[in-house]
């Protein structure tokens, strides 16, 4: 389905700041975590130009973006699709990714070397400077994964990696509606370190039991306005 014939205009571009490209890839961020661009719907790349007046050139730039992010998926002749993904599926993934990371963290906190937990503070100190979203997404996925490697599970690691790929754009539509919940993933952050530098393998892991409850919870709700057709 077009853009162009589903939404008739834009008002809320005009009130985004940033750079021409920042500005097309917040706007499209944002049409699809309040549901304005569908999970399947098409997109194509010069229709979003001519509904927000600007030049192919930065809604390029942010297909690319946002395909990084996993909110769309793009293909050929400059055409890109809103991933979708069904309650059911969210609710399995649900379930396995927060038994898993709890695993994670709790052999996380025993087996992370003091090298390693360097290292993670100095990414948490990195988040911590308020980048924008999508470098935060990115910068949160980094440290997920380090963290993930420290545990020392290869097999654990790879099903983690696996389950997180299967829900795109999740920390978009969280950190995108809620930025409360961006700095609480921040604190539970700051709380997990702590727990792996006193060695208290209890606390990591009933930290990351509920780490990604509330990115699931937005998800799940943003599910729930899309229309069943």
């Amino acid at each position: 389905m077009a853009v162009v014939s589903d939404i008739h205009e834009a008002t809320s571009f005009a009130g985004i700041s940033g750079t021409v490209h920042e500005r097309v890839r917040d706007w499209m961020r944002s049409a699809i975590v309040d549901g304005t661009l569908k999970a399947g719907s098409r997109i194509v790349q010069t229709e979003i130009a001519q509904l927000l007046g600007v030049s192919p050139t930065p809604v390029r730039e942010a297909m690319r973006d946002l395909a990084a992010e996993g909110l769309i998926k793009v293909h050929a002749r400059k055409v890109a699709t809103v991933t979708a993904i069904d309650a059911d599926e969210l609710r399995d993934i649900r379930q396995l990714r927060e038994t898993l990371e709890a695993l994670a963290a709790r052999l996380c906190a025993e087996r992370i070397t003091e090298a390693e937990l360097a290292e993670a503070e100095r990414m948490q100190e990195e988040m911590e400077r308020d980048p924008d979203l999508g470098k935060y997404v990115e910068l949160n996925r980094t440290f997920h994964v380090f963290l993930y490697n420290a545990a020392r599970s290869p097999r654990l690691t790879q099903m983690l990696l696996s389950l997180r790929s299967a829900t795109p754009g999740m920390l978009s539509v969280a950190f995108t509606r809620s930025k409360e919940r961006r700095l609480d993933g921040l604190d539970e952050h700051r709380r997990f370190l702590k727990a792996c530098r006193d060695r208290d393998l209890d606390a990591a892991e009933a930290i990351f039991r509920t780490h990604s409850s509330p990115a699931f919870d937005e998800m799940a709700a943003l599910l729930e306005r899309q229309p069943t057709d």
